[in-house]
């Protein structure tokens, strides 16, 4: 199976479906830096816009994976939804699907996308106003259209061996139906479920970079930072013995995850470690000519391979079973 990616970011996405048995066509991103560190990974990144319909040309893929962007939907931004129209890059996405004519297609983004806004209550204001309302009567029904089958389902990356409890929409549609994933991992005292299927326990903050950074092992607590309503910053306690809570985008700047020692001292996770805690490869090439900042960014914007890899490997089941 080949597959064009768009909003490729740093190859979250791309490690995945690679693990999956995929053959990448183009991974196709904006942004220079992530384009470089798809590049240095080895994939074929393209540094480009998905507008330009251009870079399309001569593509014939079985699959296309579009990462459109999270922020006008993410609960942790500017919530402003569909009607943030230079972020909102659904229609750009669309129009590729009309070029590349896909036998596949998958879509990722926030659980946020899935809400109502706060002033929709029974009533929506409208697929302009609304992320859960773009869903259901836009992103769904352009898909309808192109596609026999559609189907969306959050799935909770922490289920399958992620060591975070990340949550993404996914959305796939194709020539028929499939059967989604179900989780591999859970809590260590609920691995029985009542119809009798055992599952691993979680990966753990512990696990994802105990073995990494000599001394974690002996830290009391992580935490992670939120920005609260007046603007202050609260540290809220984590034990090292449960999935992370997700790394921040804009790292060190914007608050994120840490650590406090035993001795007392705290010190906020290194982009390495938060790239742990995403499900990288110790070996992943993060460019150290790159700045912290967009190190951070690339990692907390990136899909966590694990995630990817069952989604697109439901996929080639129902497609046959041959990557």
């Amino acid at each position: 199976m080949k597959v064009v990616e768009l909003f490729a970011g740093a190859g979250g996405a791309s490690l995945g479906m690679h693990r999956a048995g995929v053959e990448h066509l183009a991974c196709i991103e904006k942004d220079k830096d992530a384009a470089a560190t798809l590049s240095a990974a080895g994939f074929p990144a393209v540094c480009g816009d998905v507008r330009d319909l251009s870079l399309l040309g001569g593509l014939n893929p079985d699959l296309v994976w579009s990462s459109f962007p999270c922020q006008p939907f993410s609960l942790a931004g500017e919530k402003c939804g569909p009607a943030d129209t230079d972020r909102n890059g659904w229609p750009w996405t669309v129009d590729a699907l009309r070029v590349l004519k896909p036998r596949w297609f998958i879509a990722e983004n926030v659980e946020g996308i899935t809400r109502h806004g706060t002033h929709c209550d029974q009533v929506c204001a409208g697929p302009g106003n609304c992320a859960a309302a773009y869903l259901d009567h836009v992103i769904l029904p352009d898909l309808r259209l192109l596609f026999g089958w559609v189907g969306a389902r959050v799935l909770g990356c922490a289920g399958f061996g992620v060591p975070q409890r990340r949550r993404r929409l996914i959305v796939v549609a194709g020539p028929s139906r499939i059967t989604w994933p179900k989780p591999t991992h859970g809590k260590p005292t609920d691995q029985i479920d009542l119809f009798g299927r055992k599952l691993m326990p979680w990966h753990t903050v512990r696990e994802a970079l105990g073995s990494a950074r000599g001394g974690l092992c002996s830290s009391v607590v992580a935490w992670h930072t939120e920005t609260n309503t007046s603007g202050g910053q609260a540290r809220l306690p984590r034990s090292l013995d449960v999935p992370s809570s997700c790394p921040v985008a804009g790292g060190n700047a914007h608050g994120g995850l840490g650590v406090t020692h035993e001795d007392g001292s705290r010190r906020r996770l290194l982009p390495d470690e938060c790239a742990s805690i995403q499900g990288f490869p110790s070996d992943y090439p993060w460019l150290r000519s790159q700045s912290k900042k967009s190190r951070y960014k690339q990692i907390g914007n990136a899909v966590p391979p694990a995630l990817a890899r069952v989604v697109v490997e439901a996929v080639i089941k129902a497609d046959g079973g041959q990557a």
